[in-house]
């Protein structure tokens, strides 16, 4: 697994253009949650979302595609108060060990990465 940092992200035009925002853990699992009832096409760009990784949290950043969709590495330079808070979601949205990033640490990321 690649370790990665904001400005890695920031600085790559092929994940920053391609970030998935309303692609959701539940929604890359169960495609057919996704609002308004029209399955989630997943497989194309990137979901952000928050993992553990020797123990502690971190952002993960996966690469979506039609056959094999694969995390292609960890942030860890996010505050980690961010990152715990965003774990605190409905039992409902975090699958299979993955946390959606929540509206705090969402917003906070699309100023970071300079996209609000």
């Amino acid at each position: 697994m690649i370790e990665m940092c904001l400005k890695d992200i920031r600085n790559s035009r092929e994940i920053i253009d391609k970030i998935r925002w309303e692609v959701t853990p539940r929604i890359f699992l169960e495609p057919k949650s996704a609002a308004g009832g029209i399955p989630a096409d997943i497989t194309y760009g990137y979901m952000l979302y928050v993992d553990l990784a020797d123990d502690k949290p971190v952002l993960a950043v996966m690469n979506l595609r039609s056959m094999l969709s694969s995390t292609v590495g960890y942030v860890r330079d996010v505050p980690e108060e961010l990152l715990k808070t965003a774990m605190q979601c409905p039992a409902g949205e975090c699958v299979s060990g993955m946390y959606p990033l929540g509206e705090t640490l969402g917003q906070w990321l699309k100023k970071e990465l300079g996209l609000s």
